[in-house]
């Protein structure tokens, strides 16, 4: 019986030194797993720092600067528009017109820069980036915006009609029309207010006997449409 207790003793110290291996091991592995690849990455780095040598990522690795565009008009009637802005002097400066490059041009030793471009009728987006003299590229500038508008604004002229004749105490007369709502409209010079839908009314003083009405709308590009109607007024 006693021979039976000291074995099963023996069993148990056995087991536990078993246990304890296998925790240890378990340890390891997993010290290992999350801290090994790091250890080992470090110890590469350093290594190399020892040696003097530098990764090639940094030693390429440059910071440039993105160029910096000066605003632009919402709106020109003009046949080229000049493209001004400020970037780090010794670098070229890319253009981009609608997100296509277009023009390359080095910054000057002040810090600026300066393109004249012809573009076409319509909405158009400017933004530029700086190169390097190893042809590397800055992240995209501010992007500006401008509208080409060449075309007389639309302006239709609904009131009074051609030759009215106002008679009486009242020698009031409303000038009634429509055009772009972005458009203003003058009424002998006099500003009319125009709604949402473009419609404008305006009411206009008469003096006795014939009198002209000039109507003036204005895009925002300053290209003018102008209508005149003649009205006569007699008490």
């Amino acid at each position: 019986m006693l021979y039976s207790r000291l074995r099963r003793h023996e069993e148990r110290k056995q087991r536990q030194r078993l246990m304890l291996a296998l925790g240890g091991m378990l340890t390891l592995i997993v010290f290992l797993f999350v801290f090994g690849l790091k250890i080992l990455v470090g110890f590469s780095l350093l290594v190399d720092r020892i040696r003097g040598n530098v990764p090639q990522q940094s030693q390429n690795q440059e910071l440039i600067l993105p160029p910096i565009l000066d605003p632009l008009p919402e709106a020109t009637n003009s046949a080229s528009i000049a493209i001004t802005g400020k970037g780090d002097p010794g670098v070229k400066v890319v253009l981009y017109i609608d997100e296509e490059e277009s023009t390359t041009l080095p910054v000057k030793d002040d810090g600026t820069f300066s393109f004249t471009k012809k573009l076409p009728e319509g909405n158009h987006t400017v933004s530029a980036k700086a190169k390097n003299d190893k042809d590397s590229l800055s992240d995209l500038s501010n992007v500006v915006r401008i509208n080409i508008m060449r075309t007389k604004p639309e302006l239709t002229v609904t009131s009074p009609q051609e030759g009215a004749r106002i008679v009486g105490e009242s020698n009031t007369v409303t000038v009634k029309g429509k055009t772009s709502p972005d458009n203003a409209v003058t009424v002998n010079d006099r500003l009319a207010v125009v709604s949402n839908d473009g419609s404008f009314s305006y009411s206009y003083s008469l003096s006795e006997g014939e009198n002209t009405i000039r109507i003036v709308a204005t895009d925002p590009a300053g290209n003018q449409e102008s209508a005149e109607r003649r009205a006569t007024y007699s008490k």
